[in-house]
């Protein structure tokens, strides 16, 4: 077999990690050939039904290749003029169990014509060309200059271990403040506690030296707080200031138990978040419904107990809706894609209004209805174009005057989750010049009627508070709302 030309050196950009013995690529990527030949043989592996990977080089110009499931074949046409060969691959979909993203695997790179080989694919000649490559460093330091963390962030959760409960945080602040922390006053239930905490380059679990911040995390068990019964009572956690209020609004934690109906499974709770256990479901779901009270309550002067009809857009297995008090469930409705979550709400909570609808509107609800629309990662999983059609339909059902408010994965979450999760610069800088950008399709089973509408999308503030503002009033977009998703505040004019 002739050498095998694969190298760190080959690879030009668009690449995760190289692994023992294969490379994965981006959907987007270039390689640099050794000079001396004029065709290289990629073997490459390919994780889905089809697709098609495009090559072109300035000098010999661009083929196509159809990809199958497996192993493939390709024979590369350079020039020695140019080494360089850029490639695409399309559609872009992930895997459900990779967040990596993930074209194909390149295997092996050898000269061609190689005796012996069979099944090559030489390509078809191909009109694409690559887009213009960004000046990555340039465009991410200056969003990063732009400092969109302001004054830092800090994200709770209440989390079991080996059968006690706790409280862990993660704490970003500026570098200039940071570098003497040893504690950080938290209020728990209107008592001020001082919790330990301790430098950490790997904050939320994943690398994050690229932040303009520091990151420490601290954890403090919360079994003194457990009741009689053993059951965590009702709790409001945040980072206190000197003056005992919240330092960071709108990043607390609230715990308000169990909620309406039953629990459920991990099975369904993985439909709407991935690989999650059941005390952050009831945690998230609770501090959601407790800040979106207090919000309303903040830009109505009202009480959310006078709010009108609300609607829970993408209600899934009902992780807000259940810390509904009861006179409110009556005035909530509930509506998602996923059938399978819809008929679990039917039968574990009873007396909830929950319905099936479309991928695509209109929804079953006229005009003007609802004065307060929320939604939790619908629009980080639908393609841009339908984001417009999406946006159009809530503002037809939003009551003048009246509320939408919906998470999004923004710069926030994209530096702090995205950015080491096998992601390359020229991917960075591709996001914030774009202010949108689609990672593929996500199979968690939710799109079982439609398969391939449910992405995995992400926006940048500056991209909403333009385009989304053709269809509604951009009241606000506040950082880190949800954990790593941020909230915009929509208002229908």
């Amino acid at each position: 077999m002739t050498e095998n030309l694969w190298s760190a050196e080959t690879l030009d950009y668009g690449f995760n990690s190289p692994e023992a013995g294969f490379v994965w690529s981006t959907f987007s990527f270039g390689m640099r050939f050794r000079a001396g030949g004029e065709q290289a043989l990629l073997a490459v592996y390919y994780p889905h039904e089809y697709g098609t990977l495009t090559a072109h080089n300035k000098v010999t110009g661009s083929r196509g290749y159809q990809l199958r499931q497996g192993a493939n074949l390709v024979a590369v046409s350079y020039s020695n003029l140019d080494t360089l060969c850029h490639f695409s691959v399309a559609p872009r979909r992930t895997l459900p169990s990779d967040g990596r993203e993930l074209g194909i695997m390149v295997q092996s790179v050898r000269a061609y014509p190689e005796a012996g080989t069979v099944d090559v694919d030489e390509g078809k000649p191909s009109d694409w060309t690559p887009p213009a490559r960004a000046r990555t460093n340039e465009v991410l330091a200056r969003h990063l200059l732009e400092s969109f963390m302001g004054p830092g962030f800090a994200l709770l959760q209440a989390t079991p271990r080996n059968g006690e409960f706790f409280l862990e945080i993660t704490l970003y602040l500026p570098a200039a403040e940071a570098l003497q922390l040893h504690s950080v006053p938290l209020s728990v239930n209107g008592e001020i506690v001082d919790l330990s905490v301790r430098q950490s380059a790997d904050g939320t679990g994943f690398d994050t030296p690229h932040l303009p911040s520091i990151a420490y995390r601290g954890r403090m068990s919360l079994e003194a707080y457990r009741g009689a019964e053993g059951e965590l009572p009702w709790l409001d956690i945040f980072v206190a200031n000197a003056e005992g209020k919240e330092r960071f609004p709108m990043q607390s934690l609230h715990w308000r138990g169990r909620g309406y109906g039953n629990t459920p499974s991990e099975d369904h709770m993985f439909r709407i978040a991935g690989k999650i256990k059941e005390p952050y479901f009831l945690g998230s779901g609770a501090t959601w419904f407790v800040k979106l009270s207090a919000l309303y309550e903040r830009l109505t002067g009202r009480h959310i107990d006078a709010c009108g009809p609300i609607l829970d857009w993408g209600v899934g297995c009902g992780r807000i809706a259940r810390h509904f008090p009861e006179h409110l469930r009556a005035k909530l409705y509930g509506v998602d894609i996923d059938r399978v979550n819809i008929d679990w709400c039917r039968e574990n909570m009873p007396g909830l209004s929950v319905q099936v609808t479309s991928p695509s509107p209109p929804l079953p609800f006229d005009d003007g209805y609802f004065e307060l629309i929320y939604s939790h990662s619908v629009l980080t999983h639908i393609a841009e174009q339908e984001q417009h059609t999406w946006l159009r339909e809530l503002k037809r059902i939003t009551k003048p005057g009246g509320l939408c408010v919906t998470t999004v994965l923004n710069e926030v979450s994209w530096f702090v989750r995205f950015y080491p999760d096998g992601r390359t610069p020229d991917n960075i800088a591709e996001y914030l010049e774009a202010g949108f950008i689609d990672d593929g399709s996500l199979d968690v089973g939710v799109d079982a009627a439609s398969p391939g509408v449910y992405r995995n999308v992400s926006h940048t503030t500056r991209y909403i508070e333009r385009v989304w503002s053709e269809y509604f009033e951009v009241v606000s977009v506040v950082q880190n709302f949800a954990d790593l998703q941020s909230l915009v505040v929509l208002r229908r004019r």
